[in-house]
């Protein structure tokens, strides 16, 4: 299974400061069972190079113990008229200090259109919260996780 192209165009690109930018819900399962939900930016998120992989950087501790346990997430992207809701599972990951680098391939798509525009969440970008959020960071994990992919590829 690939990411679908809507949601590959909402998640490609970097943040700058200035552009209103949608938060993407990320859920993940706590240790009893219930969902635990944390926001990402385009910041934290990136398309694989072949669409069948999706890249994260997760700082929350809570999300990243989660995701060691379950291995399971999901993430939610509105585009217009259109709720996508896409089931992952995590299949490498790198920790390196206070984040956690995941590899997440798509196991389930649903495409949630009943004809209604919807409004994602969202949120203005200043340079303030690049550097809050460290997103030097995030694009460095971003090449480490890339590098682990094609050493991946090589190797089958």
């Amino acid at each position: 299974m690939t990411i679908p192209g809507e949601i590959v165009a909402l998640l490609s690109g970097f943040p700058y400061a200035g552009a209103h930018e949608q938060a993407f819900p990320f859920l993940s399962v706590d240790a009893v069972g219930y969902p635990h939900s944390a926001l990402l930016s385009r910041a934290e998120l990136e398309p694989g190079a072949d669409s069948a992989t999706l890249l994260a950087v997760v700082a929350s501790s809570r999300t990243r113990m989660n995701l060691q346990r379950s291995s399971t997430a999901a993430l939610i992207a509105v585009d217009g008229f259109v709720c996508h809701h896409l089931k992952l599972e995590m299949v490498a990951s790198v920790s390196a200090g206070e984040v956690l680098g995941c590899v997440f391939v798509p196991v389930e798509h649903k495409r949630d259109d009943i004809g209604i525009a919807m409004q994602p969440l969202s949120f203005h970008v200043t340079p303030d919260l690049a550097v809050r959020e460290n997103w030097p960071r995030s694009a460095l994990m971003f090449s480490r996780l890339q590098a682990l992919l094609r050493k991946r590829d090589e190797l089958r």
